[in-house]
């Protein structure tokens, strides 16, 4: 995705929505982007990246660490850890159980 003039973004998920029409490069903001932590990988080290997000109209930023079974929503206010379990899209049907999400993961 383009999301500003000069920074070109690529994450690990993301998702249009709903009458967005694609685009070889993302020019409008997309409904949720997702962000998979390796184990190298520490969260501080996305805060451009969120910064990025979050400038280019992103609301719903999700951080996952499948080593330490752990999520987080960034917003305009921070990176906050998921304690509910759920990660969810407000007004759409999009919602993720983490323990489920971690338990298969534990299976594979």
């Amino acid at each position: 995705m383009q999301a500003s003039s000069t920074h070109f973004r690529v994450p690990d998920l993301m998702v249009l929505g709903q009458g967005v029409a694609k685009e070889r490069i993302v020019t409008r903001p997309s409904l949720l982007v997702i962000e998979i932590l390796s184990p190298e990988d520490r969260l501080g080290r996305f805060q451009d990246r969120i910064d990025d997000y979050l400038g280019f109209g992103i609301e719903n930023i999700w951080i996952i660490s499948p080593e330490r079974r752990t999520a987080h929503r960034a917003t305009r206010t921070g990176i906050h850890v998921v304690e509910n379990c759920e990660l969810s899209v407000p007004d759409t049907p999009i919602k993720v159980n983490l323990s489920e999400l971690f338990a298969e993961l534990d299976r594979a």
